[in-house]
């Protein structure tokens, strides 16, 4: 009887023992196995809407007792140190006709920026409708990529007034590759971006250099980074995916993306920015 006592007592004892080591080995384990996760990679996101450059406006006075026309060209988006020129051709944008009055050049500054004027004989006065203001590649008139206007304005004044203002916003239908629209998404993940550019209204099959550059499109800058070859399809569209490598950060401002008329950028009328969009985070 004492020995089974005792026998059961000791059982009792490595029992209480037993669960005791496992509770600590259970603890133990629970403590080893806890990690940290690793940090999440931050993704900053931006985008552009690309449309049509360059637009602005121009301020016609006409003087009655000298007879003179003095046009005032405000324009933004051309091609920087550019010259183009300009005239007033009879019909609309839609429907062009012939020249009837040539204007001065139009010289942009090393932004891409043209406020300039000057004067030309007009006896009859500012017309009130039928004729529009046609601004062309240039810089001469002498191949099709020169002589392709880029933006044009209808004259409208039904009043007979002095003084017209005519927006310059687009340029004519029949001007292959300058009516583009389109968006460019970016992406920042880590050091590395991505930029997808999504374009219609392309010349069918053509070719485009594109960029990211420093500044906007209302003030041209430097190229901060080249972008792949925008190749259009038989419908005038693209889409072309660009990776760049050591990338710090997507500023809030002061980055722009533009897309070429052609990827000759050593000439004027291949340089000719056909879209370009502001870039903008979020």
């Amino acid at each position: 009887m004492v020995t089974t006592s005792f026998v059961k007592r000791h059982i009792s004892v490595f029992g209480v023992l037993g669960i005791v080591a496992l509770l600590l080995l259970s603890a133990c384990s629970t403590g080893s196995t806890t990690t940290t996760p690793p940090p999440t990679s931050t993704i900053t996101t931006a985008s552009a809407t690309l449309k049509h450059v360059p637009h602005g406006t121009v301020d016609l006075d006409w003087n009655p007792s000298t007879q003179m026309l003095t046009a005032k060209f405000s324009l933004v988006g051309l091609a920087p140190k550019s010259t183009h020129p300009a005239h007033i051709h009879a019909g609309s944008c839609k429907n062009q006709g012939n020249v009837v009055y040539p204007l001065p050049n139009v010289v942009a500054d090393a932004h891409g920026v043209a406020t300039m004027s000057g004067s030309i004989s007009l006896p009859t006065g500012i017309p009130a409708t039928g004729f529009y203001v046609n601004v062309h590649n240039g810089p001469g008139l002498s191949t099709n990529d020169q002589f392709l206007p880029i933006v044009c304005g209808d004259i409208s004044n039904p009043n007979h007034a002095n003084t017209v203002q005519v927006t310059m916003q687009g340029a004519p239908p029949a001007s292959a590759g300058e009516t583009v629209s389109g968006t460019a998404h970016l992406s920042l993940s880590g050091n590395t971006l991505t930029v997808t550019l999504m374009l219609s209204g392309l010349e069918p099959n053509s070719s485009h250099a594109a960029h990211i550059h420093l500044g906007s499109c209302e003030s041209q800058g430097d190229v901060k980074y080249p972008l792949s070859t925008v190749k259009a399809d038989a419908s005038g569209k693209a889409t072309v995916t660009t990776v760049i490598s050591d990338v710090a950060s997507i500023p809030s401002t002061g980055w722009y993306v533009n897309v070429h008329h052609s990827t000759a950028l050593t000439t004027q009328t291949g340089f000719d920015p056909i879209a370009c969009g502001n870039v903008v985070l979020g």
